[in-house]
């Protein structure tokens, strides 16, 4: 018995489905979420569903906006061809898992947390004392023991410390795209 079956959803979009997955993530495409009372549910479509085709075109080599751009595209009805997450598809042996890091990407970041510890008391993050090292103000803290406070007092800190920390607020500012 196959657990693959075929859905063809009438047009216009949207479908009620996301993906996730493809050849760039090293996974299977598959239906990640489902629109309630949506089009793809209404046809029958499950969460953790491998998308075989789409179209008629086989999606085992796709990588993830690939097959994006297929399912936009269509203008007309939309045909997938799925299975069940219960049994891989045909002619797919299961393998054990692979990482995509190589062997010495897992060597470097093992050793550079090896002397990684959980803080005690007031003692500072390796990465804070680095911080520290860059701006110049290591020796500000070393004979001082601060309290929790909610916030940094600027004079305490530092003029290096407090410009790498606008310039650091500010990008992040940028890259999340609230300023």
């Amino acid at each position: 018995m196959s657990s693959s079956y075929s859905v063809s959803l009438a047009s216009p979009a949207p479908w009620g489905f996301r993906l996730q997955g493809g050849k760039d993530f090293c996974l299977p495409l598959t239906i990640s979420r489902l629109t309630d009372g949506g089009k793809a549910v209404k046809a029958g479509m499950n969460i953790g569903d491998i998308i075989l085709s789409i179209n008629g075109i086989s999606s085992e080599g796709m990588n993830h906006l690939e097959a994006q751009n297929k399912i936009k595209a269509c203008t007309g009805n939309l045909s997938l061809t799925l299975q069940s997450p219960l049994l891989p598809p045909a002619g797919v042996e299961l393998e054990k898992s692979v990482s995509p890091l190589s062997d010495a990407s897992k060597k470097r970041l093992i050793e550079d947390t090896e002397d990684w510890h959980p803080r005690t008391g007031t003692s500072q993050s390796r990465s804070f004392r680095i911080l520290a090292q860059m701006t110049g103000t290591e020796n500000d803290y070393k004979n001082k023991t601060f309290s929790k406070v909610s916030k940094v007092d600027p004079e305490v800190v530092g003029h290096k410390y407090n410009k790498l920390r606008d310039w650091h607020h500010g990008v992040s500012a940028r890259v999340l795209n609230v300023q």
